[in-house]
């Protein structure tokens, strides 16, 4: 696979891309699956004191570990470094765009009646197309989350040049920042839900916390004591993620609009971040074949997230022929298994060579060299 110029390569990192993809794949099937005859998705949202299946449930989740994993990423391959702005923005495009417009074209021909060259324009730019309000049908129906990506691309350089320089902190502040105003616009009667979830003002702290834990994380390897107690604390931090899921779905999950909501993406996303942390601490001696194939799917993860509704949409065409088993949703489960997975990393196998790692091949290196170390505190 194409490997990063900037960023020293991290197994274990493209194991939680995979993770994130296949809890949003898992989320879409159970989710779609059986609304594919038609239905409201709010109105059908299944309610469950399973944690395992509540993960499933609110499997949209993945997007936030997505966000912080960006966050963690750019600035673990930083490491007290800056970057070259054009440069950084250049592998940025590279990185997400070819593919990005590929499926705005699918798109635009699958609804060629509905071609409107505003929205066209507005779709092209990713980063205006924010809060999923401009979509050609299936093909481009998870671009919002890209628009929210870009915004963070485009101001990181200058959080991470405030991070060298001021410490975490004030990154901190701008966390606090966030929640402040996302409260301030619930009070006067914004929707609450889709501020935090189709935003960067809700999101901003999910890329921001990934920030902190790449620092806290750097800081933790100096100490092997730290470190040794950090890798001891995965399971709790996978205990305590799934403990939080289940509270947020028993609290009425992703379908109620309430205050609440401002600051769940900064609960969800420090959970998420103490995964990270201690996943890339904890001493595993697992399969390799394993660990390979689950490296794989995770650097064909920006395709499995960007096409899966396709392949669910079409799949769910054929809902009288794989009807399993006789509970809608109990049978989502289980042809996601058999035939959504398969075929999610098929297609994305043919997109990842045939689009993807062309422009891959074309990124520069964009690193300055570091003018002082990481820190966790003016």
């Amino acid at each position: 696979m194409e490997k990063s110029v900037n960023i020293a390569y991290l197994p274990r990192l493209d194991h939680l891309r995979a993770f994130a993809a296949l809890i949003v794949l898992y989320y879409h099937s159970f989710q779609l699956l059986p609304q594919s005859a038609g239905g409201n998705l709010i109105e059908g949202w299944v309610h469950t004191k399973n944690p395992l299946l509540a993960m499933v449930v609110e499997g949209h989740t993945g997007v936030a570990l997505f966000m912080v994993l960006s966050g963690f990423i750019f600035t673990w391959g930083a490491n007290g470094r800056e970057v070259a702005y054009f440069g950084f923005l250049r592998n940025r495009l590279l990185r997400i765009y070819p593919l990005y417009a590929w499926l705005l074209l699918v798109g635009i021909a699958m609804t060629p009646d509905a071609v409107d060259p505003a929205k066209i324009l507005e779709m092209a730019v990713p980063f205006l197309n924010a809060g999923n309000k401009a979509t050609y049908g299936v093909a481009t129906s998870l671009f919002w989350t890209v628009a929210v990506e870009f915004q963070f691309y485009l101001i990181f350089p200058f959080l991470l040049s405030i991070l060298n320089r001021q410490g975490c902190r004030q990154l901190a502040l701008m966390i606090l920042c966030a929640f402040v105003y996302r409260l301030i616009a619930d009070q006067f009667g914004a929707n609450s839900r889709a501020i935090a979830y189709w935003t960067i003002v809700g999101r901003i702290d999910q890329f921001l916390i990934g920030m902190i834990a790449a620092v806290a994380l750097r800081r933790c390897n100096d100490t092997p004591q730290a470190a040794l107690w950090l890798g001891r604390a995965f399971l709790p931090a996978i205990l305590l993620m799934l403990t939080m899921i289940t509270v947020f779905h028993r609290a009425g999950g992703y379908p109620v609009i309430a205050t609440w909501k401002t600051v769940w993406p900064t609960v969800e996303a420090a959970g998420w971040a103490l995964v990270i942390v201690t996943y890339l601490s904890v001493r595993i001696s697992g399969s390799p074949a394993l660990s390979r194939m689950t490296a794989y799917i995770g650097s064909i993860s920006y395709s499995i997230y960007l096409t899966n509704f396709i392949v669910i949409t079409q799949i769910g065409r054929y809902g009288d022929i794989l009807k399993l088993m006789p509970n809608p949703h109990i049978n989502a489960l289980l042809v996601c298994t058999a035939v959504v997975l398969p075929a999610s990393i098929a297609l994305s196998t043919l997109t990842y060579f045939a689009i993807e790692q062309p422009f891959m091949k074309m990124r520069r290196k964009y690193m300055v060299e570091p003018q002082r170390p990481l820190r966790m505190a003016a």
